[in-house]
């Protein structure tokens, strides 16, 4: 399973950045609190400590201003 965050500036619909993110499913499912098989399928809006938490695990900083959701894909 593959995974996307994908940044929406504030009261718009598309995103303007999207990146997919180097991380397992067992580290991620950490990050997220997931308890479910099907909790990976669903799309999620970040909070700043999510965010973190991914640049943390990833390696990577992420734009600022933006709202953040993941999204997966096989």
């Amino acid at each position: 399973m593959k995974f996307i965050v994908m940044g929406v500036p504030e009261g718009e619909d598309f995103p303007s950045f999207e990146k997919e993110i180097p991380i397992e499913l067992t580290d991620l499912a950490l990050i997220m609190g997931w308890k479910n098989e099907e909790d990976p399928l669903h799309d999620y809006l970040l909070t700043e400590q999510h965010i973190t938490a991914i640049e943390k695990a990833c390696v990577i900083e992420l734009p600022k201003n933006l709202d953040f959701f993941l999204t997966s894909y096989h």
